[in-house]
């Protein structure tokens, strides 16, 4: 009997776990969606999933397999169990809301959330034979998404307001009827004039029910100054300190990390690797005072403390080096813990892009995003992130990244390096005077910035440091 590789993806990925107002959202959007990739992969037997290797193990949307038979119906039944799971978390988790909401609404909007997409192809004979039906299956996948279905949502939604989170749908909660009762509002975090849509409104009951298990960004913050603070269910909570971090991580060049390794058993042991480091991933996050959203294949989206963040995507690195076998770069957003989450997760999205455009990746970069200042940035590659982190620990002179990068920004071109090196010694030199925290002589001599763009480099490695080791500002 014919041998065919299936390869299914089933989405929204980033939009669906980034439409969220807390970060018990955010995190319910992603178990939401490792819950119904899980339930699509236990169609197939472990000995026929090449990825992902366990159905439990939190992995991407991908679903890679070697079944015999026919083809349609093994997808169509991994399509069914996906969305019958969904069905099953939509109704223990919306049954306490009853009556106060729209249910025919909510039903459609459910309906239309997944994008489960599907291609096959028989396994061809020889030695690259599943080589060659990889590249083959996966054209074939691509060509498919590409002709995206775009099902019209009848909502009856006249005079209904939209959703903030998802404006393609309408509120669902039943607003003729007045507020949610007082004792739901408590319960899940509802603002008295609140609206969601179907699916915003799953992630916050799902995420709700999690809810000792999710950092707040208050709490986040705090961390920078208390590693072990308790989780804070409270609005009103004013943290130590201003600032926490988002981290995004992706592995570089899986495409060709495939490729180098194209035969059925091969992608069974990397898909392997790939659960291991994934199930790491989120014990060293856990291990850093963070908390993992999302780890899985070779994707990691976790919250921090500013004060470990930069260590923290530091091991993920090589952890990943030494489990799969290739290299991760990664984006941390320094973001203020009032700034709207979906704002700051976009923020951590651009620093991995621009992780991403470092010449052979393995890079870092981190982003320094404060309220109402101009965003601050540096690439680079991971091992030359050290100097941050040796920055990090020492306590420098008040004010002297600022004053070096002003010194960078309003320096004449015309005028030699040895003066502008002469000068940014003299600032740090009255620095250290005045704020009493002294730059060892030995470290001074060391500075040498040949061009104008080093030293604005080093103001901003210094600038970020600051904020890492959490002594930046606190408003």
């Amino acid at each position: 009997m014919t041998r065919h590789l299936i390869s299914l993806s089933i989405g929204p990925v980033q939009d669906f776990i980034a439409a969220a107002r807390r970060t018990a959202d955010l995190y319910a959007g992603s178990q939401l969606l490792m819950e119904v990739v899980g339930a699509a992969a236990e169609e197939f037997a472990e000995e026929e999933r090449i990825y992902p290797a366990d159905t439990h193990s939190g992995g991407a949307n991908k679903i890679l397999a070697v079944v015999t038979g026919d083809p349609a119906r093994r997808t169509e039944n991994a399509e069914k169990r996906a969305r019958e799971r969904l069905q099953e978390l939509w109704n223990k988790t919306i049954a306490p809301l009853g009556g106060h909401i729209d249910r025919e609404r909510a039903e459609k909007q459910l309906a239309s959330l997944l994008e489960i997409y599907a291609a096959w192809t028989p396994l061809l004979e020889g030695a690259d034979g599943y080589a060659r039906a990889r590249q083959r299956v996966e054209r074939l996948l691509a060509g498919r998404k590409a002709l995206r279905d775009f099902p019209a949502t009848q909502q009856n939604d006249e005079g209904v307001p939209k959703s903030p989170l998802d404006p393609a749908f309408a509120a669902v909660l039943r607003l003729e009827r007045g507020q949610v009762p007082e004792t739901l509002q408590e319960r899940y975090g509802f603002k008295p004039t609140e609206v969601l849509d179907a699916v915003s409104l799953l992630k916050r009951l799902y995420g709700r029910g999690e809810l000792k298990k999710v950092l707040n960004t208050h709490t986040l913050a705090h961390r920078a100054k208390h590693p072990d603070a308790p989780n804070s269910d409270e609005d009103d909570f004013v943290p130590d300190y201003a600032y926490f971090a988002i981290l995004i991580a992706d592995g570089d060049n899986m495409g060709k990390l495939l490729s180098a390794r194209e035969s059925e058993e091969a992608h069974h042991e990397l898909s392997r690797r790939l659960d291991d480091f994934a199930e790491r991933a989120r014990d060293i996050v856990k291990e850093h005072s963070g908390m993992a959203v999302f780890a899985g294949g070779d994707d990691v989206l976790a919250l921090l403390p500013v004060t470990t963040a930069l260590a923290c995507g530091q091991e993920l690195s090589e952890t990943f080096k030494h489990t799969v076998r290739g290299t991760l770069s990664t984006g941390i957003a320094i973001v203020h813990y009032r700034e709207p989450l979906s704002i700051s997760l976009n923020h951590a999205r651009a620093a991995e892009k621009r992780a991403k455009a470092v010449d052979g990746k393995d890079a870092v970069c981190v982003a320094l995003h404060t309220r109402g200042g101009a965003p601050l940035w540096v690439a680079q590659k991971w091992d030359k992130a050290e100097a941050i982190q040796t920055w990090q620990s020492a306590t420098l002179p008040r004010g002297l990244p600022h004053e070096l990068f002003e010194l960078a920004r309003e320096w004449p071109e015309d005028v030699g390096a040895d003066i502008l090196t002469a000068e940014a010694k003299r600032i740090a030199k009255r620095k250290s005077d005045q704020d009493a925290q002294a730059i060892p002589e030995a470290e001074l001599n060391k500075w040498d910035f040949r061009r104008i763009d080093e030293l604005q480099n080093f103001a901003r490695q210094l600038i970020l440091a600051r904020f890492l080791s959490g002594k930046g500002d606190r408003a």
